[in-house]
């Protein structure tokens, strides 16, 4: 059986687009879609899933749609009327400080447009709430899965949320004019986004499983178990380790121990199967 991923957005589109042009790049894993955590929950029928996916701003639970803003509370916001030479005046200082002061007067444009669209998201009841939700599912459901926020229109702070929140890091959805500049774009990043989701279930999986080896070396569970898990971590901490007969050789070893003789907590478990799951990856 292939290794389990997840892909979470609430647009139609997007799960689209990506079952299309990104998940392809995803050599030997199985790809899961649904518009939100319950639904992926449902679809995997409990099969264990190694990687989520998750949009960030989607329709906050709870919230109804709401009506488009008008367009005279976004101009101000949007630049309409403002004089970029006021970016230039009366800068002080060396070449460098004045670099600091005109890129801080800059950002602060920025700013006032990116307080437009977070007031914007609020009365279209959309938001950063979606990503947090799916993710503290995701913690409390399968806590062994990577959880990597995946967004095109997250802001700073909303990554900064999501990462204090436990998720694994935050990657970005390639932009594009319109749908058919997002397919394309999307297409293109497939591989770069592919090697970054790999990499990071890798240093997931091989933390919680040299933790769960040092409880179980302390407790003096199994030296055998202990010994399999420390192999299996050396073929998933960096790249570099990697071949595809040290896989293989690992996972044997893994699975020789016979896991049901042992009084495991169900955590470490679910550790060990997961890693037993992303060992049988055929790259």
């Amino acid at each position: 059986m292939q290794p389990t991923f997840c892909f979470i957005d609430d647009a139609d589109f997007e799960l689209d687009n990506f079952q299309k042009n990104v998940a392809p790049a995803f050599k030997g894993v199985e790809f899961v879609y649904a518009r939100d955590f319950d639904r992926a929950l449902h679809k995997l029928a409990g099969r264990r899933c190694l990687c989520f996916l998750l949009d960030i701003y989607g329709a906050a639970p709870g919230a109804g749609p709401g009506d488009l803003p008008d367009a005279e509370s976004l101009a101000p916001a949007l630049g309409q009327g403002f004089e970029v030479g006021s970016l230039y005046q009366d800068l002080q200082g060396e070449s460098g400080e004045k670099a600091n002061q005109f890129l801080r007067r800059l950002y602060g444009r920025v700013q006032v447009a990116q307080e437009a669209f977070t007031a914007a998201t609020g009365q279209l009841g959309q938001g950063a709430a979606f990503g947090l939700h799916s993710l503290a599912q995701v913690r409390e459901h399968q806590p062994w899965a990577t959880a990597l926020g995946y967004s095109r229109k997250a802001l700073y702070a909303d990554a900064a949320a999501m990462c204090l929140g436990g998720a694994d890091g935050v990657l970005q959805k390639p932009q594009g004019a319109d749908e058919a500049a997002i397919a394309k774009a999307s297409h293109q990043a497939a591989p770069e986004l592919a090697e970054a989701a790999f990499a990071a279930v890798d240093h997931r999986l091989s933390g919680m499983a040299g933790l769960a080896g040092l409880r179980l070396c302390q407790s003096g569970v199994s030296l055998p178990l202990v010994e399999a898990l420390q192999e299996a971590v050396g073929q998933i901490n960096g790249r570099e380790k990697r071949s595809a007969e040290g896989r293989y050789n690992a996972l044997e070893k893994l699975k020789a121990v016979r896991l049901e003789d042992l009084e495991l907590e169900q955590r470490d478990t679910e550790v060990i199967l997961a890693l037993w799951d992303w060992l049988s990856l055929e790259t």
